[in-house]
């Protein structure tokens, strides 16, 4: 309100801050958040692992933070997000499979660690909890329900949010979206590796197919082979080759035919090339 000569109404104004004995400005150091409820935590139970992303973030957190201790926090996880993902194909495997490793090992024992009385303790003390927290809920609502006969002096519990908590949850929301994104490429990825897993198996079975056929193939020429053979050293084995003293035998017989056509084709020998000749007119070649 602005009297005659201009000046504010400094009471009105006043008056106007207070309603019910109650200041209208938010005094934050009167005000206090919500309490967030408790989760009952079993110190004896194996520690959930880190993914292979986390992994990266615990390695370079402290070091990126040393280099730039000015930058938010918020910064340096879009910083880091961003050299995860430029981060080498080989150097980004070690820690996935490392997460794995982990996980693997977490799934082992968080199995045995259900089969310990340390964890039916746990569930038991848990149920009981959650049956009190049922209890006071219940005379919570009870006491909201009752009619009050006195309001002036309700003040609100209202949640404070500091710009670092609002940073710290949208930093935190970027790396859930992140994680979400790479799950599904992953997903996708898995699907990609499965199906060439699959055509590689299929693969697989038809060369062990073809194979097992020229196995087969294979000793019925090595069974043709060996008659051959016997069949050259019977009608071969009274023919001497120049500076060959010795018959040609059933191991020997491979290399004395190839002496023998080189003998043919440089050699001027016609009584060798009469044995042979009578030779090979004598072989008998109808069982193969």
């Amino acid at each position: 309100m602005i009297e005659a000569d201009g000046t504010a109404d400094i009471a009105g104004q006043d008056n106007a801050l207070l309603e019910n004995g109650v200041s209208k400005k938010n005094d934050k150091s009167n005000v206090k958040g919500k309490k967030r409820r408790k989760c009952i935590r079993d110190k004896t139970a194996p520690r959930p692992p880190h993914s292979g992303y986390i992994r990266f973030l615990n390695d370079r957190r402290e070091q990126f933070r040393a280099e730039n201790p000015n930058l938010p926090f918020a910064e340096i996880t879009k910083v880091l997000a961003a050299e995860w993902n430029q981060l080498p194909a080989d150097k980004k495997q070690q820690y996935l499979l490392a997460a794995e490793q982990e996980r693997v090992k977490y799934v082992e024992e968080l199995a045995a660690y259900k089969k310990t009385e340390a964890y039916r303790n746990f569930i038991q003390r848990k149920f009981k909890k959650k049956k009190v927290d049922i209890t006071v809920e219940k005379e919570q609502e009870l006491e909201k329900e009752k009619p009050s006969s006195d309001n002036s002096n309700i003040v609100h519990d209202i949640p404070i949010f500091t710009e670092e908590f609002l940073e710290f949850n949208k930093a935190r929301e970027s790396e859930l979206r992140y994680l979400r994104k790479t799950v599904t490429d992953q997903e996708q990825e898995v699907s990609v590796l499965d199906k060439h897993i699959e055509n590689m198996n299929n693969g697989i079975v038809k060369l062990m197919a073809n194979t097992e056929q020229l196995k087969v193939g294979s000793l019925t020429f090595e069974k043709h082979l060996d008659k051959l053979r016997s069949k050259l050293l019977d009608a071969f084995s009274s023919i001497t080759l120049p500076d060959y003293t010795e018959p040609p035998t059933i191991e020997t017989i491979d290399t004395y035919m190839v002496n023998l056509a080189l003998f043919l084709k440089t050699g001027n020998n016609p009584s060798l090339f009469e044995n042979v000749k009578k030779a090979v007119s004598n072989l008998d070649v109808s069982q193969f």
